[in-house]
C-alpha cells in the first residue's frame, strides 16, 4: 500500500513538473514568424475568454488557456484601447502590453488652419516626433498637411504622419482643380472665416481683388508674417501662434506676407480644410471687395472703401 501511494506520489510530481515545464514553454515562446505588428483592439466589458480567443485566433499567442492561466497566476487586469504587438511577442510580453497599456495606437487630430510649425509642436508632445524633422520634410508642403484625425503606430515617425497626411489631402481634394493660388487663398479663407456659412462671400472678395490687382490686405496674412519672424526666437514648443495684430503692425510688420504692403502671397498661411477649400474653387459671384467681422458676429460685406468705412463705424 505504501508503495502504491509513494508510486502515485512520483507520478503525479512528475506530471506537476512536466505541466509546469510546458506551461512555461507556451507563455515563453515567441509566436508566429511574420515581421508586422497585429493590431489588436480590447473594449470595455470583454472577458479574459473572449480576449484570450481572439489573441488566439489572431495568431498573436500560443494557446488561449495558457494565457488565460498566466493572467489569472499573476492577477493581471487588462487595459481597454487599441493595440498593435510586436511581432514575435511571447505570451508573457503581450500580456505585460496589455496590463501596462503601452504600444497602443497614437490617435492625433489636427484642426483646420494650422501651421506647420503648430503641427510639428503638437506631434513632438503627442506622438515624441521630433520637430526639425517633420519642419525640413514638409518644406513644400504647406496646405496639404490635411487636418484630419489620424491613428499613427506605437513608434511613429516623421515619414509615417506625413503620408498619411499628405494621402488624405490627395484623396480629398480628387477630382478637384487645386493649384497653388487656389491653396493659398483657401489658407486666408480658413482663417478669416468665422463659420461654413460665410467662407464662400470672403472667398469671392479676396479672388475679386486679385483680378483687379488690388493688395489682399489680410490680417491674418501678417499674423503669419509675424509669427514667422519671431517664433524662432522662443522655439515653436514655446510659442503662441495666430496672435492678434498690435495697433499699427499692418504697416511694420516686414515680410513678403504682409497682404497690406505687398500685392499677391507667396504661399499658403495654413492647412485649409475642404470647406474654405471648395468655397475658394466656388467663390460667391459679387462685386464686393471688403468685409469685416461686426460686433454682432456677423459678416458685413462691402463694394467701396466709403461702404467698408461705414460699416466699421456701424458694426464695431
Amino acid at each position: 500500500m505504501r508503495k502504491t501511494l509513494l508510486v502515485f506520489l512520483l507520478l503525479f510530481i512528475v506530471v506537476v513538473f512536466a505541466f509546469l515545464f510546458y506551461f512555461r514553454q507556451q507563455i515563453g515562446k515567441p509566436v508566429g514568424s511574420s515581421d508586422h505588428k497585429v493590431e489588436v483592439k480590447i473594449v470595455a466589458g470583454q472577458s479574459s475568454t473572449e480576449i484570450a480567443n481572439n489573441l488566439e485566433s489572431k495568431g498573436v499567442i500560443n494557446s488561449s488557456w495558457s494565457f488565460r492561466l498566466y493572467l489569472k497566476f499573476k492577477k493581471l487586469a487588462l487595459k481597454t484601447g487599441d493595440y498593435l504587438i510586436p511581432a514575435n511577442s511571447t505570451e508573457v510580453q503581450v500580456a505585460d502590453i496589455f496590463s501596462t497599456g503601452s504600444h497602443q495606437v497614437i490617435k492625433v487630430t489636427i484642426p483646420e488652419g494650422w501651421r506647420a510649425e503648430q503641427i510639428a509642436a503638437y506631434l513632438y508632445d503627442k506622438a515624441k516626433i521630433d520637430p526639425a524633422e517633420f519642419l525640413a520634410k514638409t518644406k513644400n508642403l504647406d496646405g496639404k498637411l490635411f487636418p484630419d484625425t489620424y491613428d499613427l503606430s506605437d513608434t511613429p515617425t516623421a515619414d509615417e504622419v506625413i503620408t498619411k497626411m499628405v494621402d488624405d489631402y490627395n484623396i480629398r481634394t480628387t477630382g478637384l482643380v487645386v493649384n497653388d493660388n487656389i491653396l493659398s487663398i483657401a489658407s486666408i479663407v480658413e482663417r478669416e472665416a468665422a463659420n461654413d456659412a460665410d467662407r464662400a462671400a470672403i472667398a469671392g472678395v479676396f479672388i475679386n481683388r486679385q483680378k483687379i490687382g488690388m493688395k489682399f490686405e489680410s490680417d491674418v496674412t501678417v499674423e503669419f508674417q509675424k509669427d514667422t519672424n519671431n517664433y524662432p526666437s522662443f522655439g515653436i514648443n514655446n510659442y503662441r501662434f495666430w496672435r492678434a495684430l498690435l495697433s499699427g503692425e499692418t504697416k511694420t510688420v516686414v515680410g513678403p506676407y504682409n497682404t497690406y504692403l505687398y500685392s499677391g502671397i507667396p504661399g499658403p498661411i495654413c492647412n485649409p480644410g475642404l470647406a474654405s477649400i471648395e468655397a475658394t474653387l466656388n467663390p460667391t459671384p459679387s462685386s464686393y471687395y471688403f468685409f469685416i467681422y461686426g460686433n454682432d458676429g456677423k459678416l458685413h460685406l462691402a463694394k467701396t472703401q466709403a461702404e467698408q468705412n461705414a460699416n466699421i463705424t456701424k458694426y464695431l
